[in-house]
């Protein structure tokens, strides 16, 4: 009997032993996975991005953005909610303009993404190839707030700036 109650104790010991660190490896699995999948969504922003300037596709470009969100463009222009970023894509932006036969590329190795519970960070070049001259047109960086609203990664903030072509 006594035997029987050292081996039921000892039994008990090992399961609670093995069960928090299973429960505790688990937090951390999830949280190191949840952590991967937000990179991954916020680095599709900026895919997304460069693909609605090279197809001039205005409606994917605007469902990137929050509706309270800015986009400042040098000293001179910033523009503030969906309605006044719509304007500026549409009217001042040359990757928009109807004669404009530019592909925007950029550079993964230059991508770099911050996340931060709800909200994160995304930096990434715009190298604006004209594919009618095969010219490089226009190179520009953008700074990038974004954060978690109703479940998607959206732009908060976008501070655009000019750049030189370096590795």
């Amino acid at each position: 009997m006594r035997r029987l109650l050292i081996v039921g104790v000892l039994l008990g010991v090992v399961v609670v032993t093995f069960t928090s660190c299973g429960g505790s490896s688990s937090d951390a699995e999830t949280d190191a996975l949840q952590l991967k999948a937000d990179e991954y969504d916020i680095g599709r922003i900026e895919e997304q991005f460069h693909q609605a300037q090279t197809t001039k596709d205005i409606d994917l470009m605007m469902s990137l953005w929050a509706p309270n969100a800015t986009l400042t463009i040098g000293p001179e222009l910033t523009a503030a909610g969906v309605d006044e970023i719509r304007q500026f894509w549409l009217e001042k932006s040359q990757p928009f303009a109807p004669e404009t036969t530019w592909v925007s590329d950029h550079p993964a190795y230059k991508l770099a993404v911050t996340v931060n519970g709800d909200r994160g960070t995304l930096h990434f070049e715009c190298h604006f190839v004209d594919y009618s001259t095969d010219t490089v047109a226009s190179i520009t960086v953008a700074d990038v707030d974004v954060a978690r609203i109703g479940g998607q990664w959206l732009i908060t903030n976008l501070v655009a700036g000019s750049t030189e072509l370096a590795p």
